[in-house]
């Protein structure tokens, strides 16, 4: 088991970094068409994140399918799967928990077939992000915060 600080876990990660990296063009070009906003992880998880803050916050995130200790002790390979979910968020006021509604897009697609998908997937995430209501969320929202 490899550890997120050591140095094959660093290059698995980086690994499976690089190959993320070829979809930013795509996410960047969403964000300008849908006036949403593109961040990367900023941690030792792999991942992307498009976003919208309004009285909703609205986000589709691309994220690795696989848990965080089989992504560094194997780093990248061509049947990597990936995950994207649409997910609706209200800010939280006086309340100190957050909802937070979560959709899949898609599942478990391998690498090898991201390519074909994402765009679609960015698409549908953003027909059910945009569909997504305030009692929704609150109703069938998972809680997170000091109380959930």
């Amino acid at each position: 088991m490899l550890a997120p600080d050591s140095p094959e876990g660093r290059a698995n990660l980086a690994a499976i970094e690089s190959k993320l990296q070829e979809f930013d063009e795509l996410l960047l070009q969403f964000c300008s068409q849908q006036d949403y906003r593109f961040s990367r992880s900023l941690n030792f998880y792999p991942k992307r994140r498009v976003w919208r803050r309004q009285e909703i916050d609205r986000v589709l995130d691309l994220e690795i399918d696989v848990e965080f200790q089989e992504a560094l002790d194997h780093g990248f390979y061509p049947e990597f799967p990936w995950s994207l979910y649409a997910r609706g968020s209200l800010h939280p006021g006086s309340d100190p928990d957050v909802s937070v509604l979560s959709r899949p897009i898609f599942e478990h697609v391998p690498h090898s077939r991201l390519a074909s998908v994402i765009a679609a997937g960015l698409s549908r995430g953003l027909q059910v992000v945009n569909a997504m209501t305030e009692s929704e969320i609150l109703q069938h929202g998972e809680k997170w915060g000091r109380r959930a």
